[in-house]
Order: structure tokens, then C-alpha cells, then sequence
């Protein structure tokens, strides 16, 4: 089947604005000379800039040994409103330098840290297709809400490796063991949201054909708007999504996501999973 061409060009325009950034980094990792050019970057998808410049300054960082002290510098300084894509970034770079994401946690908020290994799985899913997709072979981890969070990132790659055809996507994720397939389906979600390009008859069919998987697929997708709101623009491609997907306004979503986040106790180990849960009950 041909790609969705609407949804290609979405995905080119976000590699082009991570290359754009890797290629910055590469000259001069000094990212303080590159905040305004960060800035400078399209809103829609600003934030994937700055998810290239997380996964350059910490690639330096692991260089130099196990400590963030750079990569934390850049997120409390300048990219605290791009959290979410700036662990995701992390998670790249803790990927490719093959090192364990478990032995960063005591440096990150519990909110976001497993926002790292989604980084880590969408980076498996991409680069290492073989055995994260074909082979359904991923990082051990006795912590079952991290590799959750792999699956989640696993499931964001699936969505660019098939181009936004829902039923190759579907295919791919049908593949794995069917207790992954859950993570798998809010990672599609989020991919979906954040992307964008999809039209309103083809959310539809992808929530038709999620079939028992609507719940997370919503959550994903309310996930997206939520790090959207967080970076001060939210696309209508995310709001539609959400209409389809969870049939409510953008408003609504936010509203609910604070009352549940209040509720919440974002210092514990298992906040992050908690968050979610909260979602997958307001959508179920």
C-alpha cells in the first residue's frame, strides 16, 4: 500500500528539523550558542528541536561518564517547557551509547523519567528494526512501568516506519506478544497526535480498527496534547485528534488532565503510571 502522503510530508518535516539541529550540534555542542536558533526553529514542531539538541548534549555527556550535569543544565535553563521531547531525546542518546536508562533515575523527575525509555524504545524501534520489531526482542527491565514505556516508544516507531497506513501499523503491532500490544497502541496514539496529517475520515478508521485498544490509543493521543499544551502550541491536527479519539474539545482534555494531576502525588516512583491510569479511566 502507498504512504499517506499528508502524513509523510508531516514526518519530513520533523527530520528535517532534527537533522537541522544534529547538524548545528555537530559544528559547536556548546548549546548555549544555539538557544536563539533553537527558538527559531517552527513552532509546530519546535520541540523536536529541541529533542535533537537533548540527544546531542547528552550523547557529550556520556562521553565524558554516567553524569547528566550538561543535559540537566539545558532542561532546568532554557527547555523546561519541551520536558517531555527533551527526555525523549535523553533516551536516544542512552540508545545509541547502549547504556541501561535504569541508571539514570535518581537525576529525573518521576513524572519523566519513563519518558526516556519511550526515547529508548522509539530509538530500538527505528535504528535496531531487526530485533526490537522482527525479532520482538527488547531491554530487560525489572521495573514493569519502564517497559511499558519501551513498548510505548516501540509503538511511536511504528507509526513512522509505516508511513501513517493504519493497517500496516495494525499488522506490525498484531506481531507481538499480546499483552505488549497495549503500550504499543498508546505509543500509536501519541504518534498519531503529535504528527498530525490525518484527516478526519482516517481517524475514524484508525479508531474503528483499534478495536479493543480505543482506551489506549485515546490516552496516547491525549499524551500529545498534553506535552503540545506544555510547549505553548497546540496543533489542530492534535485537537482533531483528540475530538475523534476521545470526543472532547482540547479545553475539556486539559481541564480533566489538571483535576486528575491534582489528585496525584507527582513525587512518588509510580506517578507516571498513575497519570495514566487516570487517562485510560476517563477514555475507557
Amino acid at each position: 500500500m502507498s504512504a499517506n502522503i499528508s502524513v509523510e510530508t508531516k514526518m519530513d518535516d520533523i527530520q528535517n528539523a532534527f537533522l537541522h539541529v544534529q547538524d548545528i550540534f555537530f559544528e559547536s555542542p556548546d548549546w548555549k550558542r544555539h538557544v536563539a536558533e533553537l527558538e527559531s526553529t517552527d513552532i509546530e514542531f519546535r520541540s523536536i528541536g529541541y529533542e535533537s539538541a537533548s540527544m546531542s548534549i547528552a550523547l557529550e555527556d556520556l562521553k565524558q561518564g554516567e553524569q547528566l550535569s550538561n543535559w540537566l543544565h539545558f532542561l532546568n535553563e532554557v527547555a523546561s517547557a519541551h520536558a517531555t521531547q527533551v527526555h525523549v531525546g535523553l533516551g536516544w542518546a542512552i540508545a545509541q551509547a547502549l547504556k541501561n536508562p535504569i541508571n539514570y533515575f535518581p537525576e529525573l523527575n518521576p513524572m519523566m523519567r519513563y519518558r526516556v525509555f519511550d526515547g529508548y524504545g522509539y530509538y530500538e524501534g527505528i535504528f535496531r528494526r531487526r530485533r526490537s520489531i522482527i525479532n520482538h526482542i527488547k531491554l530487560q527491565v525489572a521495573d514493569t512501568i519502564a517497559s511499558a514505556a519501551i513498548d510505548q516508544g516501540i509503538g511511536r516507531s511504528i507509526w513512522y516506519l509505516n508511513k501513517g497506513i493504519i493497517d500496516d501499523a495494525k499488522i506490525m503491532i498484531e506481531g507481538f506478544a499480546v499483552e505488549r500490544q497495549k503500550d504499543l497502541w498508546r505509543g500509536l496514539g501519541i504518534a498519531i497526535a503529535y504528527v498530525g496529517g490525518c484527516n478526519e475520515e482516517l481517524l475514524k478508521e484508525i479508531f474503528s480498527k483499534s478495536d479493543s485498544y480505543k482506551t489506549q490509543l485515546a490516552t496516547g493521543a491525549v499524551m500529545a496534547l498534553v506535552s503540545r499544551d506544555s510547549a505553548k502550541y497546540i496543533s489542530t491536527d492534535a485537537e482533531l485528534a483528540c475530538k475523534i479519539f476521545c470526543n472532547k474539545t482540547a479545553e475539556q482534555i486539559l481541564e480533566l488532565n489538571y483535576s486528575n494531576k491534582s489528585k496525584l502525588n507527582l513525587q512518588s516512583d509510580d506517578a507516571y503510571a498513575n497519570w495514566i491510569g487516570e487517562l485510560e479511566q476517563c477514555f475507557s
